[in-house]
């Protein structure tokens, strides 16, 4: 009897799936998860009022991710985390620092 194995890739590390019931639970994690990013960004929308409120915030939320992560995961896997979550925050607001 074989059991096959799919690796997925995220920004939040890497996934080993063996069984179809997982990859429904990725999905129903994959929907809470944008779920949570859509609300965070209408707190941020509703909350900032200059382009530099909206930064703090972010930096704030990282902090707080970075408490949950350390104290869930550990302090090894939880930097690798947040090493890789800050390079995708980076991206995301290069486009913005003048």
């Amino acid at each position: 009897m074989s059991t096959k194995i799919f690796v997925l890739i995220t920004s939040v590390g890497v996934v080993k799936v063996k069984k179809e019931s997982n990859v429904v639970r990725m999905d129903v994690t994959n929907d809470k998860l944008q779920q949570y990013f859509q609300n965070l960004l209408t707190l941020v929308e509703n909350t900032s009022k200059t382009s530099e409120d909206s930064i703090l915030l972010a930096g704030a939320m990282m902090s707080v991710a970075r408490v949950v992560y350390y104290d869930v995961l550990g302090p090894h896997e939880g930097q690798h985390l947040m090493d890789a979550n800050t390079v995708d925050l980076v991206e995301l607001i290069k486009p913005t620092i003048h």
